[in-house]
């Protein structure tokens, strides 16, 4: 026996009164991230509004700098996104560092590149990660911590960009150690001199304390 149709009114179709700004937020949020797959990004997007974590949105649009033919790679804004959402805790699984990758439909291949510059059998250090991001970013140290001093700073934009000497002196440690040209005497050096020029800045270093012409 077929199923008879069943004839809605608008009446009997409920709409929660909340919908329509959720939906404007969330076609706003669209616009500023420009995601390549919309579906996969709306996934994540209403998986964490559901679960009351950080939004995988932009805070601008942006103009990509990725390497790949069709600009789909990383870029200091996604970076900053994946630091809001990821940062809270010190390490995390690879499993949960993928979905989140995923979600903002970011290369898998480029997030496998980046785990093998270092060894994360037992989990991922999120401030290693970041700093590898970083480096995808800038290819030179120095352009690295640029990156992630404009990323991490709490300044307005276009202001000096300063973060925490420790912070600094993690990333910067961690880079240069990976990098085969940097002597550890050097670094050592670079960053005894750097904390005596910020003692005088509460400790907080900015992109111009650290250019060439400064500590050269």
């Amino acid at each position: 026996m077929p199923v008879p149709d069943v004839m809605f009114c608008a009446q009997q179709i409920h709409v929660p009164p909340e919908l329509p700004n959720i939906m404007k937020q969330f076609t706003k949020a669209a616009i500023r991230t420009q995601p390549r797959d919309i579906l996969q990004w709306s996934y994540g997007y209403f998986s964490a509004l559901a679960n009351g974590e950080p939004l995988p949105v932009k805070e601008r649009v942006e103009m990509p700098v990725a390497t790949q033919k069709n600009d789909t790679g990383l870029t200091p804004g996604l970076l900053k996104v994946l630091h809001k959402q990821l940062s809270k805790r010190e390490a995390l699984s690879l499993r949960e560092l993928q979905s989140k990758w995923k979600n903002l439909c970011l290369p898998l291949e480029q997030l496998h590149d980046l785990l093998r510059l270092d060894h994360f059998a037992d989990g991922v250090e999120w401030r290693k990660f970041f700093a590898l991001g970083c480096c995808a970013l800038g290819g030179s140290l120095m352009s690295s911590m640029k990156h992630a001093c404009e990323i991490l700073t709490e300044d307005p934009e276009g202001g000096a960009a300063r973060i925490p000497y420790d912070t600094f002196a993690f990333l910067y440690s961690y880079l240069a150690a990976l990098d085969e040209e940097v002597p550890q005497g050097e670094t050592q050096s670079f960053l005894a001199a750097l904390k005596e020029q910020v003692a005088r800045k509460e400790d907080m270093v900015g992109v111009a304390d650290f250019s060439v012409k400064r500590l050269g």
